[in-house]
């Protein structure tokens, strides 16, 4: 959904009518079933239809009277992915002169999209336009077939990182980038201040709160219950990205700790010291430069290498500080969330009690329009209810915030209960979505038997006559 709401914040769009437009009505799972044996879902259909959805007169078009209410500023678009490939660098072990190999199967596509940039943007070029990376992102394992990705472009940024084995044919195949964490959070306050710069102000993160359970739930720690393996996997997968995902937000209240001691501990330091010590400081800030240069770039783009080492000793000695702490370049940043537990009943209430498609690994929301339409009105309840102690928290104006919150809420499309399907089953479906899931059955049992076929292919012909004789396929075999 972070593309279509750069999309409508770039293009002065109605972002409600959009993504309501892209998430209920066009998301279908007649619409993503794949027509061939690969996988069991595509993205073949919504990717011719979503240019529809772009376009001048499409569903987030709404009259403006004349005022322009596209983002003044540029927005940096960061898609987090899974490589299935694997990217190599080296490590400084114990002996220096021959490091450990390292490697990593997190990946990014970074974008910067400018305001009025119009559709090609955000579809151009094919094969590295922010289209095609959302799409691969989006390739959860669980349904879809790895995407494949130009990275030719970005030859030059992998080599900067430090990765050795850049593919000579400058394509890579990747899968849902949920699957690994890789500080998601870390990189969007990156990527805001490498866009705009350090100007002092101070930062705010808002995070979509996306657990589909309570980590309390008794269910996991009841000595008598008996999970099936199919549970135990679903839990496990879905704690992958939730653990780096809460771990980054960890990190971030830490390392405002860390800025508020380096300053303390600076202030405190520049009052001992005389005025020649400020030569000595910016000597050894000179050399941690120097020394990391001969080291793997870093990942984050905020560091604030570049800038000279100059300033008065309380200066330098916080530059110094923030050399060793890893914190060069870094602002405190709040962080806040957007959850649908603010809407439950009780403080023993899950999301998955609020949420309508958390059947069939998640994908229960494509079977349905009702389903969908539950959890947008769920998503849409849950920013009004934070909005007004959140922009309040903000420092926002009384009045403005009063009039924002009285302007969503007057855009509300549907009435939460009497949409809401949280905790729906199977037997909740109608027929017609009963027979879709129907034919999605029907369609797995194509995939896994090509599946099958094709493991049997790649046995070796020795191998393979055993199997066949142990199963009575070939003569003599007493069967």
């Amino acid at each position: 959904m972070s593309f279509f709401t750069a999309y409508a914040l770039l293009e002065g769009l109605d972002p409600e009518a959009l993504l309501h437009e892209v998430w209920v009505e066009r998301v279908t799972l007649p619409r993503l079933r794949s027509r061939k044996s690969g996988a069991l879902l595509s993205f073949d259909e919504l990717r011719e239809r979503v240019p529809e959805v772009l376009a001048a007169e499409g569903p987030g078009q709404a009259d403006s009277n004349g005022i322009d209410y596209r983002q003044r500023r540029s927005l940096a678009l960061h898609v987090q992915l899974t490589g299935l490939r694997g990217l190599s660098y080296p490590i400084r072990g114990l002996r220096r002169d021959s490091p450990v190999t390292g490697a990593t199967y997190a990946d990014w596509g970074r974008f910067e999209l400018k305001p009025g940039g119009g559709v090609e943007q955000m579809l151009e070029p094919a094969g590295h336009s922010p289209f095609d990376f959302v799409l691969a992102s989006a390739a959860s394992p669980g349904g879809f077939a790895p995407q494949l990705l130009d990275r030719r472009p970005d030859a030059e940024a992998y080599e900067s990182h430090g990765i050795e084995n850049f593919p000579e044919s400058g394509h890579l195949w990747y899968t849902d980038g949920g699957v690994l964490g890789a500080e998601p959070l870390g990189r969007v306050v990156s990527a805001g201040r490498a866009l705009h710069g350090v100007d002092g102000s101070r930062g705010l993160l808002v995070l979509i709160d996306p657990r589909s359970e309570n980590a309390s739930l008794d269910r996991w720690s009841d000595p008598d219950a008996e999970p099936s393996w199919q549970t135990g996997a679903s839990r496990a997968l879905a704690i992958l990205s939730e653990q780096s995902l809460f771990d980054d937000m960890r990190r971030i209240e830490k390392d405002n700790s860390r800025i508020e001691w380096i300053e303390r501990l600076a202030t405190r330091l520049a009052g001992e010291l005389d005025d020649q010590a400020a030569s000595s400081v910016r000597e050894f800030i000179e050399e941690v430069g120097s020394e990391r240069a001969g080291m793997r770039a870093e990942e984050r783009p905020d560091r604030g290498d570049t800038e000279a080492v100059d300033g008065d000793l309380p200066s330098l000695l916080h530059r110094a500080l923030g050399e060793i702490g890893g914190l060069v370049g870094k602002e405190r940043v709040s962080i806040d969330v957007i959850s649908p537990l603010v809407l439950a009943d009780s403080a023993d209430d899950d999301v998955g009690s609020l949420l309508a498609g958390e059947f069939i690994g998640d994908f229960g929301g494509f079977l349905s329009r009702e389903l969908r339409a539950s959890d947008f009105a769920l998503g849409y309840q849950s920013t009004i209810a934070w909005l007004g102690p959140g922009l309040a928290a903000c420092g926002v104006d009384d009045d403005i915030a009063a009039r924002t919150v009285s302007f969503v809420e007057s855009k509300r499309r549907y009435d939460m209960d009497e949409v809401r399907g949280g905790e729906a089953r199977l037997s909740d479906l109608s027929l017609a979505d009963r027979f879709e899931l129907v034919r999605l059955g029907a369609h797995t049992a194509r995939v896994l038997g090509a599946g099958a076929l094709d493991i049997r292919s790649r046995i070796p012909d020795g191998l393979g006559r055993v199997i066949d004789r142990r199963r009575g396929l070939l003569p003599g075999s007493g069967s």
